[in-house]
């Protein structure tokens, strides 16, 4: 249906966002019963896609567009979904329930759901927008860089969180060089874990990226031959061919603010994805949720995040509320080195180790006294699995039983689950109290 006629069907369940979290949360609802119609809204002219390949796989290009797509387009068919592809919501009525887009039409809801999720944070210095600048959030931002990556000799990525990481080991790969540029003091700061990134910072040196931590950008300036220089908070300037900023996402929470909607770093729902309007519910990275297992509410910028929160959302759509209780988890590939971390690992007093890290293979556990709450894997996955679940299930695990190589965490990970959560759901007046953590 095209979006003329929206405006005369009945009110039913429109979703804003093009991203995972609302292709599942569309998926679930029709799973579990929901049967009024449905329409699916998105400013980007395609249907909802992965985002984390784009500073991987699609950036190298190993697939195509299609390979991004989180649902083949006869899922809509299939499930009555009606599309909205390449508008803009501008306002949201509370009262009429309505939503209004840019061209001026008006769609009625009987539930919305936002799934709005981030846009890329930009460098706010003279010269962040020059030509050269670009940023990988979208896949019309890898349509801008991926026709000149072959002229390109020299990179210097801003930012040295996964998206920063995962890029340079791409370009490394194609035979650019490649600087990294990061105010922090070491790379992946917000996973908690120094051990991790001495690990991964050497790795990256060893495959030829040279690294500039602790480093300001001031500015950005063109240079003779198309080039630009990057010009550092110490005086030194980087000339380079390009500049690619990873340096955070921003969530998307204008509709909501503009709508009187809660927000606080992002769009404040409860543990069943609902808003302060009872009618509006929202998912993915541009919420703020209640997390059980971190005892504080979050912003999580992760895959993981934005299916089962959708997932959460599509029960609740469909009169089935279940809360979502799941413990946050990430990865990253880089090289040859895949990277798993569970957990919120940002508030630990003690750390152990379980492998080796000269053989490339090893853990990380963190610790709140005896209190599991985090772990980073590299080239674990077994590990990871096993650890995710315990987790999960709130089983214990001691410090000396992590480190020890020999103990069969497999085993305790088969044991039943416990569902005696011993913290309180923070409540929806509770501020984040944390960083957002671990966009991949």
């Amino acid at each position: 249906m095209s979006s003329h006629n929206l405006s005369k069907q009945s009110p039913g369940l429109v979703v804003i966002g093009g991203g995972q979290a609302s292709a599942q949360m569309i998926e679930v609802a029709r799973q579990e019963g929901y049967e009024g119609p449905v329409t699916l809204m998105s400013e980007e002219p395609v249907l909802p896609y992965q985002r984390p390949p784009l500073s991987k796989q699609y950036l190298a290009g190993a697939h195509g567009e299609d390979w991004l797509l989180y649902r083949p387009d006869t899922f809509y068919t299939q499930h009555a979904v009606t599309l909205c592809l390449g508008s803009r919501a501008v306002a949201i009525d509370r009262d009429k329930r309505q939503v209004t887009l840019e061209s001026g039409e008006h769609i009625p809801y009987a539930k919305l759901a936002l799934a709005t999720g981030t846009r890329a944070a930009t460098l706010k210095v003279p010269g962040g927008d020059h030509a050269r600048v670009f940023y990988i959030r979208t896949l019309a931002d890898v349509a801008r860089l991926q026709p000149v990556l072959g002229e390109l000799n020299h990179v210097t990525i801003v930012g040295a969180g996964f998206i920063g990481l995962e890029v340079a080991a791409v370009l490394a790969r194609m035979g650019k060089a490649v600087d990294v540029l990061a105010r922090d003091s070491r790379v992946l700061p917000r996973l908690g874990c120094a051990g991790i990134s001495t690990f991964l910072q050497d790795y990256h040196i060893r495959k030829g990226v040279a690294f500039h931590l602790s480093t300001v950008v001031a500015g950005i300036a063109g240079a003779d031959g198309g080039r630009v220089k990057v010009l550092c908070g110490d005086g030194r300037e980087i000339l380079t061919d390009a500049v690619i900023a990873g340096i955070g996402a921003v969530p998307n929470t204008a509709l909501a603010q503009q709508a009187g909607l809660a927000c606080d770093n992002g769009i404040v729902v409860d543990e069943y994805a609902v808003s302060t309007d009872p009618y509006i519910l929202a998912a993915g990275d541009c919420t703020n949720h209640p997390n059980r297992h971190a005892g504080r509410r979050l912003r999580l910028e992760t895959v993981h995040n934005a299916v089962e929160q959708g997932r959460t959302a599509g029960f609740t759509i469909a009169g089935k509320a279940r809360a979502y209780e799941q413990t946050p988890w990430v990865w990253s590939d880089q090289f040859d080195l895949r990277i798993q971390s569970v957990g919120v690992p940002d508030d630990f007093d003690m750390e152990v180790m379980r492998g080796d890290p000269r053989r490339g293979q090893f853990s990380v556990f963190q610790y709140q006294g005896q209190r599991l709450i985090g772990a980073t894997m590299v080239n674990q996955p077994l590990v990871f699995a096993a650890t995710r679940r315990i987790l999960n299930a709130r089983l214990s695990l001691s410090p000396d039983e992590a480190a020890d190589s020999r103990f069969d965490l497999q085993s305790l990970a088969k044991k039943r689950p416990s569902l005696d959560f011993d913290m309180p759901w923070p409540t929806r007046q509770e501020k984040v109290g944390v960083k957002s953590w671990g966009h991949i």
